[in-house]
């Protein structure tokens, strides 16, 4: 694949061209973000990838390894040294003049510090994510009201900013759209794709079930004799690895099989209230939103319900119009309640979620959420919600402040854009009861 660079670089199997089906100078262009698609279009770009590699290599038994950055630290050591092909980051600068010099942003050896670890990739903070029943704010939305949802907004984006450097000129190819350069990426998106794997085979979870989602299938990508090819998974062939010839060593096989064929689905979640936060103030980098009424559903009485067959409510919140700054190595944390300030910590009660930004262009499947300037991300607050309030209802005029704050990504580099730069253009609070 990299000697298809030197002998026809515009072959789709070569290791630029593969680069570019995920972005390419001019931004995202097949590569699903910020939707419902995320996963699944980056399963099915895993999988035909690993067939070239299965093809060049003579190897049909090749399969890709996952990174577990939750429980290895560092960028595996197999990536670095001189001569090491997996340290040979592929500069496309004769391609893409404005693009950086090929490299990584992290040396060999460098470390998640423990700070970082607990708010994005650490085992427990992991698990919260795939803890989360609701698929919306796991996954994302689709094009009617598109959004990011917490799988990619959180460790997704991290490790592409934390590998990739500094958002400040000397930034690597993973923080690119073409970050499919860098081998890691490829190591990276498999343990993506390992969490998603996992969330599906979990009792409670379900994903999509609207035909936008299921039907969908993807044709941009290419077979080893350079052929375009795709369309053979749908999103809900994709729900179970089998289908495509793999699983992971963490996946259960009585959690998969229950995949396989698409079962009944619950009816889609209905939204049974919901109230609208536009009024914001902005104090010393912290920006507070007023819900303009307040909820009609109290916390008691929408998260007390444990029957069998009872409504199954969680508490979504859809961040709407989130800014993409100029220096996008800026952590994201929203709190729900009063007394919050820019040092209050994620271990405070209100804490709902926190996320990063790795966005590159103008593509994408959700036409109407540009990329360039504006996000949407959907998060999960019912655990904040329950932490705060338990089983007592608020007072009839009590709205529900969420605030944000922006710290920087990390410690040792001076890379932070303001909550004025990302202010959203409102929040939407949401009631849903996932069983429909």
């Amino acid at each position: 694949m990299k000697e298809l660079i030197e002998t026809n670089s515009s072959a789709p199997q070569s290791w630029i061209m593969q680069a570019f089906i995920h972005g390419d100078c001019n931004g995202f262009n097949d590569c699903q973000h910020a939707n419902w698609y995320f996963a699944p279009w980056h399963r099915s770009y895993l999988y035909y990838f690993e067939k070239l590699i299965q093809h060049f290599s003579e190897n049909p038994n090749f399969a890709l390894p996952y990174w577990d950055w939750s429980s290895t630290i560092s960028v595996p050591s197999q990536f670095y040294g001189d001569g090491n092909p997996l340290d040979d980051n592929i500069s496309i600068q004769s391609n893409c003049p404005d693009a950086p010099p090929a490299g990584r942003g992290v040396p060999e050896g460098a470390r998640f510090n423990y700070a970082q670890l607990n708010a994005y990739v650490g085992a427990g903070r992991v698990e919260e994510i795939q803890s989360n029943p609701d698929y919306k704010s796991y996954l994302g939305s689709g094009s009617k009201e598109p959004g990011a949802g917490e799988l990619e907004e959180t460790p997704h984006n991290f490790v592409h900013r934390w590998v990739g450097g500094e958002d400040s000129g000397k930034s690597s190819n993973m923080v690119q759209t073409f970050s499919p350069l860098d081998p890691i990426f490829w190591m990276h998106h498999c343990n993506v794709d390992r969490l998603y794997s996992d969330w599906l085979g979990r009792d409670g979870h379900n994903y999509p079930n609207d035909s936008e989602w299921t039907e969908k299938s993807f044709n941009n990508f290419y077979d080893a004799d350079g052929n375009q090819v795709g369309g053979n998974f749908t999103c809900g062939d994709t729900v179970n690895s089998t289908v495509m010839g793999y699983i992971y060593d963490t996946d259960k096989l009585s959690n998969l099989s229950r995949l396989l064929p698409l079962r009944t689905l619950p009816s889609k979640p209905q939204v049974i209230d919901s109230v609208v936060a536009s009024k914001s103030s902005i104090k010393e980098n912290l920006l507070t939103f007023e819900t303009d009424t307040p909820l009609r559903r109290r916390p008691r009485s929408l998260l007390g319900a444990t029957a069998v067959g009872a409504p199954n409510y969680v508490v979504r919140l859809r961040i709407e119009g989130v800014k993409i700054p100029k220096r996008q190595d800026t952590g994201v944390f929203i709190f729900l309640g009063s007394g919050i300030t820019p040092e209050t910590p994620i271990s405070a009660p209100g804490f709902v979620d926190n996320f990063t930004f790795f966005e590159g262009g103008s593509g994408s499947d959700s036409k109407s959420q540009d990329h360039k300037h504006k996000k949407n991300v959907i998060l999960n607050a019912t655990k904040a919600v329950k932490r705060l309030y338990g089983n007592a209802d608020l007072p009839e005029d009590t709205t529900l402040p969420v605030s944000i704050v922006t710290r920087s990504l990390f410690g040792d580099r001076d890379a932070s854009a303001t909550v004025e730069e990302i202010q959203p253009d409102r929040i939407k609070i949401e009631i849903v009861d996932l069983n429909g």
